[in-house]
């Protein structure tokens, strides 16, 4: 009996195409499943690396503006980070106030001009070879505090020195005591300059014992020379305190009427209208070039006059610093050789300091040599950059008035206002002489802003508190 179907109501037969589909869907479902698990849990870990990683580098979470850095983009990262250029290391030794990433300090002062009365208060056994026969010691003694408080210190030998143990002579041909030097040297010089009218009072050998002696004593030297080959050096000292290098050149009017056995053995500046003039000014320049040819920062000329006890600039001093100031190769001029202090000013860019009296001397009494005995002493301070041509300057100059004496007894001693020597004479002649330098110093018109009282006491106590 065939069954019928019934109206409206669909029944499906089974499919045996589905039943295996199924099956084969069930069977790959599963390796699936595990392989999106083991890639979540690489990705996870991924994550997590690249988190901790940047955490240890010191970076933080993007913000929402942020993209992942390109490669290219890490590189240049990383290149900023090698080309960040090393801090500008800086020198400012002992200057007070230094403007500029280097600085060099430079104390000048007068002649160092011995008579027969001021080596005889020093004597401890005249006739001694040893380098014994003067203890020089306490006449400088009282100027340390101003070298120390400097970064190269500079002196002026006005004369040629004798063998130890003697003769020794005074004006007008000197022979002095070769421990001048020692103490020069012990008390903190560290170079010496020696063109002067007297260079030539004991010839060759004179300059020979100077030389030799100041050379033992560590002390760098210019002006005169025991071969010509040294003539042609330009001295170039470098700053203990690590500011640059200064080249020295110096330089005499006269040789007091006498003649050098060469040309060559002094360092001269003749007067326009002597045949050597222009030939003395081109060497100098030469020598200043060379210096700086040698790396030095900077370079500084000593002009040695002649015309004594003035308290005003000389026409030679005047005509021969501009010239020099003109060619441009010169940072400061000073001078000595007028045995008085003299005016500073400021020339075409150049600093001059005129004339710095003497430093150490035996007393003259007259009228008009009194300034003889009296002097200056001056800190420059110059700033700029190391090897940058053009960058230096000079940005103050401290300058103090000073004496021969210091009560009775020969020694160098301060008449600064702060008195750190105490008195030298007595009270008033102290203000007396201090008023009389600080009038001309200034008759140039000297910028006070720059060109001021040097205040050591002060400016110790300042440095003891940073």
């Amino acid at each position: 009996m065939r069954r019928r179907n019934t109206p409206g109501l669909h029944v499906k037969r089974p499919d045996r195409r589905d039943e295996t589909g199924a099956a084969t869907a069930r069977r790959w479902l599963a390796p699936v499943i595990l392989l999106l698990v083991l890639l979540l849990a690489i990705g996870g870990w991924a994550l997590a690396d690249m988190a901790h990683r940047t955490s240890a580098d010191g970076g933080g979470a993007a913000t929402s503006d942020q993209t992942s850095p390109s490669a290219d983009g890490d590189a240049a990262d990383l290149n900023r980070e090698q080309q960040t250029p090393e801090p500008v290391a800086e020198h400012h030794g002992n200057s007070p106030d230094c403007p500029d990433d280097d600085c060099i300090a430079l104390f000048v002062n007068g002649d160092l001009l011995f008579h027969e009365g001021l080596w005889n208060q020093y004597a401890v056994n005249p006739t001694a070879t040893d380098g014994t026969a003067f203890d020089f010691t306490n006449l400088f003694e009282p100027m340390r505090k101003y070298i120390d408080a400097s970064d190269l210190a500079i002196c002026e030998f006005e004369t040629p020195i004798a063998q130890r143990g003697g003769p020794y002579a005074a004006w007008p041909i000197f022979n002095i005591p070769a421990e001048v030097a020692d103490a020069a040297a012990a008390v903190g010089y560290d170079a010496c300059t020696h063109a002067s009218n007297h260079s030539w009072d004991q010839g060759a050998d004179g300059i020979a014992r100077l030389w030799d002696t100041l050379e033992a004593d560590g002390i760098a030297q210019t002006g005169s020379y025991k071969t010509e080959a040294d003539s042609l050096k330009p001295l170039v000292v470098d700053s203990p305190t690590g500011g640059g290098k200064v080249g020295i050149i110096a330089g005499t009017v006269s040789l007091n009427g006498q003649t050098a056995d060469a040309d060559w053995r002094v360092d001269r500046l003749r007067e326009a209208g002597d045949p050597n003039h222009q030939a003395d000014i081109d060497r100098a320049v030469a020598k200043a070039r060379a210096a700086r040819e040698q790396g030095a920062d900077l370079v500084v000329m000593a002009m040695h006059s002649v015309q004594e006890y003035l308290d005003y600039a000389d026409s030679w001093q005047i005509d021969e610093a501009h010239e020099l100031a003109d060619t441009g190769e010169f940072d400061l001029i000073f001078g000595a050789g007028c045995h008085c202090a003299q005016p500073i000013e400021q020339y075409n860019g150049t600093w001059i300091i005129y004339g710095l009296g003497n430093a150490v001397t035996e007393s003259a009494n007259t009228p008009d040599t009194i300034v003889n005995n009296q002097g200056v002493t001056a800190r420059i301070q110059f700033a700029g950059r190391q090897g940058e041509p053009g960058s230096w300057r000079v940005s103050r100059i401290d300058w103090i008035p000073t004496a021969n004496e210091t009560r009775g007894v020969y020694q160098w001693c301060s008449l600064a206002a702060d008195h750190p020597d105490g008195v030298c004479w007595s009270d008033e002649r102290d203000a007396q002489v201090r008023q009389r330098i600080t009038d001309v110093i200034y008759a140039h018109g000297a910028d006070p802003g720059i060109v001021r009282e040097w205040d050591i006491t002060a400016e110790t106590a300042a440095r003891a508190a940073q």
